[in-house]
């Protein structure tokens, strides 16, 4: 990930954004609803029914709906395919669309409005709220496809169990290795995950809306479905009217490895300014010591152990990957803090207790090494979108991995190399117009850095005025009760009024289900009043980790 900068030129460039007159907003793209090659889509009946289970909710409050959708807008003839969507089993009164998407970005926005709508119930206030999958998601209804992965020679890097000690050798074999699964998978089903891309989600989204008889939807988006709500804001302004963006992407221009690169120093820096010192003060629950430093070398400890084969079938990749829940606190209670404690358990030997850690570490983490197949969805919407954008050399690559060793790895392989197709994301209409709509923004998301959201607010202007949370560390505001974020966000949802001006929000303690922090605190810059600060110094990232 590239540390955040903004040169003094390129700064004054993007306060000018916000000062002088602005882009132009656009008119609008033909939806083709009134196109009789498309007439039997926008004239389909909706038939709803139950819900399956999913990772977030057990699907007792909603029922959905499967909706067919051409497998290519631009060519109804290749064929059709179906995406799920939902709506709550007992809707309050309603005069108004709100359609939400999860992220991930093959979260099934379907089951997770479910969960929108029993954490925030604010939402349901005078909307309809429909959650609508992405083609091709994991969780949820609607088509989907599984490739196999190609045979493993053994080289690749994750083989030994630890992704974070890559060598060029083993880099490059993963690098073939990717690229002879993807291959065959586009064989197999290429004429559907060309299909995959936002442009085509976001007529998805025109769809439904229309099939439901609105005229018109808001739009609620959270992380990775900034990115699709914000496109969507561009290519219909005149069908989408209030749309909050939570937990942003760099949606001025869409790129998805640069995300990734940029997403490398913000994680490791919460890492380590803001979750191992939690981790410390709640040692009850983490048994990893009651400083920061303590933590740090227990974890230290685990992974060398991890690494030495001698924690069992427990790898360094799956005490690692415990950390990848350190961004939402959902997770903290669920996953980070039991397995964290059971491996820091298993460093005295005890076969009782390493049973537990691999069990634990069983469940919370798929070892890459022993999966057959894949769904390539996320890679193709990725790929599709903006294609191969990540320019580091081989040992760029490696020394990042090392230095932020909580997800570098994760950006080793360039999944789009050799990628078929041109990118789908128009230059030229993000160029030429604004987003409009509300964003939302923690100043220590480790997924979603506010450092890129800060060039979506300079670059976009007025049109989306920003809530930030000052001092906020985990990712996904709506899973927060923070009483200044719900005012500003649902008071703009209910009303249609944007604040006239950026607002300041304070974050509360540090907290999960049964971990609660008694004061906040500060890493980054302060919040002066109704100013942006500027986003924190990634410079900060020190502590190693040595296999």
């Amino acid at each position: 990930m590239k540390r955040f900068t903004l040169s003094v030129r390129k700064l004054a460039v993007l306060i000018g954004c916000v000062l002088c007159p602005g882009l132009a907003s656009a008119h609008g793209i033909d939806d083709h609803s009134g196109d009789p090659a498309y007439a039997r889509y926008y004239q389909q009946p909706v038939s709803w029914g139950a819900c399956p289970p999913s990772l977030f909710t057990d699907g007792s409050t909603i029922q959905c709906a499967l909706v067919t959708v051409p497998q290519d807008w631009a060519d109804p003839s290749q064929g059709d395919i179906t995406i799920g969507i939902s709506k709550p089993l007992n809707p309050p009164a309603y005069t108004r669309l709100l359609l939400v998407n999860g992220g991930g970005p093959d979260n099934s926005s379907a089951s997770m409005a479910e969960m929108f709508e029993q954490w925030q119930p604010q939402l349901q206030v005078d909307h309809l709220v429909v959650g609508v999958d992405l083609r091709g998601v994991t969780d949820g209804l609607g088509t989907q496809v599984s490739c196999d992965y190609a045979p493993r020679s053994g080289a690749e890097n994750f083989m030994d169990g630890d992704s974070r000690n890559p060598t060029p050798a083993s880099l490059q074999a993963q690098q073939d290795w990717w690229n002879r699964s993807m291959r065959a998978c586009l064989q197999q089903h290429g004429a559907f995950l060309k299909g995959i891309t936002t442009p085509n989600h976001v007529r998805d989204l025109n769809l439904v809306r229309a099939i439901l008889g609105f005229q018109h939807a808001d739009l609620f988006a959270v992380s990775s479905g900034t990115g699709l709500m914000a496109y969507a804001s561009r290519m219909f302004p005149d069908k989408f009217e209030r749309v909050v963006l939570d937990s942003n992407m760099n949606w001025s221009h869409l790129d998805w490895q640069q995300q990734a690169l940029q997403r490398m120093s913000m994680d490791q820096l919460n890492l380590q300014q803001a979750f191992i010192p939690f981790m410390a003060r709640h040692n009850d629950q983490f048994h990893m010591g009651t400083t920061p430093q303590q933590v740090m070398t227990t974890f230290q400890r685990i992974y060398q152990a991890t690494s030495q084969h001698r924690m069992g079938s427990v790898t360094p990749d799956q005490a690692l990957g415990a950390l990848d829940g350190t961004a939402m606190w959902i997770f903290w209670d669920l996953l980070v803090a039991p397995s964290l404690s059971a491996m820091s358990d298993a460093l005295d030997g005890d076969p009782e207790h390493i049973a537990t850690a691999e069990q634990i570490a069983s469940m919370t983490y798929a070892d890459l090494r022993a999966l057959p197949s894949f769904n390539p969805m996320s890679a193709a919407l990725q790929c599709n979108d903006s294609g191969s954008t990540d320019r580091r050399s081989m040992a760029r690559k490696i020394a990042d991995t090392h230095k932020y060793w909580g997800v570098g790895a994760s950006t080793m392989e360039d999944q789009c190399q050799g990628w078929p197709w041109a990118p789908a994301i128009d230059p030229l209409l993000e160029l030429r117009t604004k987003v409009h709509g509300l964003m939302v923004q923690g100043e220590f998301d480790p997924s979603t850095p506010y450092g890129e959201a800060l060039v979506d607010r300079l670059w976009n202007g007025n049109a989306a005025p920003m809530v930030f949370i000052d001092n906020a560390a985990t990712h996904g505001a709506i899973f927060d009760d923070n009483a200044c974020v719900v005012a500003a966000e649902f008071g703009y949802l209910h009303t249609g009024v944007l604040p006239k001006r950026d607002v300041i929000c304070q974050a509360g303690p540090m907290h999960s289900f049964g971990m609660r922090d008694s004061v906040a605190y500060q890493y980054g810059y302060q919040a002066l009043g109704p100013w942006l600060p500027l986003p924190p110094d990634v410079r900060q990232v020190s502590w190693v980790l040595v296999p």
